[in-house]
């Protein structure tokens, strides 16, 4: 098990340069996509329960 081949993993550095960028990046976009549905969803719904409360 301790036993490493050329198929390893971390036998090809070189495929993996850059990653640590592209998870920040799509956790950046993740956060900005998070952040404009709450603000859709709190805009929405407020302006339903407005509705709702004016035609009561």
């Amino acid at each position: 098990m301790d036993k490493r081949s050329a198929r390893d993993i971390a036998s090809f550095p070189e495929l993996f340069d850059g990653m640590e960028q592209f998870i920040a990046e799509q956790a950046t976009g993740l956060k900005r996509t998070g952040t404009c549905l709450a603000l859709a969803a709190l805009s929405l719904g407020g302006l339903i329960a407005w509705w709702i409360g004016k035609a009561v």
